[in-house]
């Protein structure tokens, strides 16, 4: 299950003291954009996938679904443990792969919590995908819309747009069929996609040499300070999706792409 464990995956790298800053050397001509708290709100999607995991696996295996959407907690945390190891460690040969892996065991691992026997590693990894497909399937997805409108005008006006995700590529070109803005992004990075995780500045040279795009050219849309500053390492400049007191999701969003329009020298509308 890569959805909840991506909201908060880039949060548990320790934060830079300072971003670093770049020199303006030119008009951005291509931006790389994050998923997680920019084309969707993080903290909308977690408690969806509590109740709808509840709300598929009680009926079929036995269980309420508060007490199946309860157990996800500690399966996630423990899905979170891996991925920082995997991590730590620059991550296994192949990343599709351990995607795959993964998802049985956090099947499993809710089972333990449930105090349901476990099935046997195929049935699992069967019932952990059935899982994600109702799930995701099943997601009231609620993008900034005032952030889509400016996207579109900056790719309207010549900006190339390219996504650059922790999830996995397929997943991400499904997210953005469903929301209605696949068209909007020529290359969907996941880390799967340049088999390099995002959790340091390898993954934006990854992305960059995959790409062939001039570093000085290019920025990043992120909500992870780590991000930004792992993109401004790589020659990028970098935009941080940061919400002000009270303010909403769209806004910030919109509000971010707005800097990003300005350093192109187009205002958004």
């Amino acid at each position: 299950m890569r959805n909840t464990l991506v909201i908060t995956l880039e949060r548990t790298v320790p934060l830079p003291k300072r971003i670093p800053r770049l020199a303006r050397v030119g008009p951005i001509e291509v931006l790389f954009v994050d998923k997680g708290g920019v084309l969707i709100d993080n903290n909308d999607l977690s408690p969806q996938w509590r109740r709808l995991i509840g709300e598929f696996l009680a009926p079929r295996l036995g269980g309420s679904p508060e007490a199946w959407g309860a157990a996800n907690i500690p399966a996630f945390e423990q899905q979170l443990e891996r991925w920082r190891s995997a991590m730590a460690g620059r991550g296994p040969a192949d990343i599709r792969g351990f995607f795959a892996k993964d998802a049985r065991l956090w099947f499993l691992e809710m089972c333990d919590a449930i105090g349901l026997q476990r099935p046997p590693d195929e049935e699992a990894e069967r019932i952990a995908a059935d899982t994600v497909s109702y799930v995701k399937a099943h997601l009231e997805l609620r993008p900034p819309q005032g952030g889509l409108r400016a996207l579109r005008a900056l790719r309207a006006r010549g900006l190339v747009l390219h996504v650059a995700s922790a999830d996995a590529h397929d997943e991400l070109v499904a997210f953005l069929e469903q929301i209605g803005v696949r068209d909007l992004f020529d290359r969907v990075y996941g880390s799967d996609l340049v088999n390099t995780w995002k959790f340091g500045p390898e993954y934006y040279r990854a992305v960059l040499a995959d790409s062939g795009v001039d570093p000085q050219l290019a920025a990043v849309v992120d909500d992870s300070p780590s991000a930004v500053s792992w993109a401004r390492e790589c020659g990028m400049r970098g935009f941080l999706v940061e919400r002000q007191n009270g303010e909403g999701f769209d806004n910030a969003v919109t509000r971010t792409l707005s800097e990003v329009a300005r350093a192109t020298s187009w205002p958004v509308r």
